[in-house]
């Protein structure tokens, strides 16, 4: 199976229009695996790429895409409008934005990016050992929540990962503070962590507060991705005001890409990976079982806003990319 991206554009469920372009094919890449963010084939064909490789023997095959997911759309946009779920989303504590530490000027060297992204660090300053005073979550638009905060120790080992390892990076101070982020419900101010890293002016954040837990979707998941719908891994969607970001999708070798179709709502904004069959390949073909990932740009008619992106495959709310990578 093979997937690629491409532009959606669409109205109000009922007066939907849909606008697609394969990426081009210099933006598809061997997807990293992200096991648990997806359903079981997803993960199942990423788990054994690379044997697949190695083998040169199995194989997965051919689909045909689906007429049309303006019918699964429709069904999970009038799920989520209106509901407990979203209003569980919109007054609870759902972080937006990945806890990514990006070095103003970047990092020194390529050293250590390298212990960063494996989390291999080493402590040269003392945890507090203390709990943090309560301190509640504070929204910009007014409200606030008090949940529990997690302690220094909890937060650092959060991102050091795989300490001791050769040419670590080194933590020299630690500090209880705050962080701004965005969330479901607009940019609040979250209690945080900052630990001091030696030979950066900018401090590496953790926030201390872990999200609550999602609220159970209105709707059933589709099921599988065997239908000629694409696995999606998550948005570049960072500010209100967007019009236009891009989605991660995973497709096959035969396949000629992935287009994304969109559905936009009132307060939802429903995407949909649907497979672009090669025409070169026949049906019966048999394709090596590997899973490719892809970059596809969508376009909305009015910016984001404070409306929730889902997946319409999972019918679940599709995550912010994390640049951790």
């Amino acid at each position: 199976m093979a997937v690629s991206r491409a532009r959606g554009q669409a109205g109000r469920p009922g007066a939907e229009a849909v606008r697609a372009e394969v990426a081009p094919a210099g933006r598809l890449r061997v997807a990293r695996v992200r096991v648990g963010r997806r359903g079981p084939v997803a993960a199942l064909a990423a788990l054994l790429a690379p044997a697949a490789l190695l083998a040169g023997c199995a194989t997965d095959p051919v689909r045909i895409a689906p007429a049309d997911t303006l019918a699964r759309r429709k069904q999970v946009a009038e799920a989520w409008e209106g509901s407990e779920a979203l209003h569980q989303w919109r007054s609870g504590y759902h972080p937006l934005d990945p806890q990514d530490w990006q070095p103003p000027g970047g990092f020194r060297s390529g050293e250590d990016k390298a212990a960063y992204l494996s989390g291999n660090f080493t402590l040269r300053a003392e945890l507090p050992s203390a709990a943090p005073p309560a301190t509640p979550v504070r929204w910009s638009g007014g409200g606030e929540l008090t949940l529990r905060l997690m302690g220094a120790r909890e937060a650092y080992e959060e991102f050091a990962m795989a300490p001791g390892q050769e040419r670590p990076l080194t933590v020299t101070a630690v500090r209880f503070g705050a962080a701004t982020t965005r969330t479901s419900r607009g940019p609040a101010e979250v209690p945080a962590w900052l630990f001091t890293v030696e030979g950066y002016d900018t401090p590496l954040t953790r926030l201390a507060i872990r999200p609550q837990e999602l609220p159970t979707a209105p709707v059933a998941p589709k099921g599988t991705f065997d239908e000629g719908t694409a696995p999606l891994f998550a948005h570049t969607a960072a500010a209100p005001g967007a019009t236009s970001f891009e989605v991660t999708a995973g497709h096959g070798a035969c396949d000629a890409g992935v287009a994304v179709d969109v559905l936009e709502g009132a307060a939802t904004v429903v995407l949909a990976g649907r497979i672009l069959p090669r025409e070169d390949v026949r049906p019966d073909a048999a394709c090596p079982l590997v899973m490719l990932e892809q970059t596809v740009p969508v376009t909305l008619t009015r910016p984001l806003g404070d409306r929730l992106l889902l997946d319409a495959t999972t019918g679940t709310p599709l995550q912010p990319r994390n640049t951790r990578r």
